[in-house]
């Protein structure tokens, strides 16, 4: 079980005086909790990996390759009902690119170890919204 900084600090006041220390602080050091697939949050974003796509997305988007770059975008799958929470999906990033001579939306999500919900979301985002996320690896 983890702890909040406030329960620790807690926690830490009531050992010190079981211990008959109540004027000395102790000297503990508070552990962030683990990420569930070990990921190493980087520069704002969720992975290295993320991180490093995003460079290279805002790379293109200086060259002119891309525009209108965007990061977690939510998008609706399916809507709140009869006391149900909403279904969404939040894109890494969006951006529009030209292909065939006009700019398109374009979809991409970051994934190192895609979990079960994945594939629905994926199908879910061309079934609804006509975008086919890509998945970069």
């Amino acid at each position: 079980m983890r702890m909040t900084e406030e329960q620790h600090a807690a926690w830490k006041a009531k050992e010190a005086r079981r211990a008959g220390l109540a004027n000395v602080e102790l000297q503990t050091k508070v552990v962030p909790a683990a990420t569930k697939y070990r990921n190493v949050p980087t520069d704002g974003y969720h992975s290295k990996r993320e991180a490093a796509r995003a460079s290279v997305l805002k790379l293109m988007q200086e060259s002119g390759q891309i525009r209108n770059l965007r990061e977690q975008v939510k998008y609706l799958l399916i809507p709140k009902q009869d006391g149900e929470r909403e279904c969404s999906y939040v894109a890494d990033f969006c951006y529009e690119e030209f292909a065939s001579g006009e700019w398109r939306e374009a979809v991409e999500d970051v994934k190192g170890c895609p979990d079960q919900k994945w594939p629905i979301k994926r199908k879910l985002m061309l079934f609804i919204h006509g975008i086919r996320v890509r998945e970069i690896k």
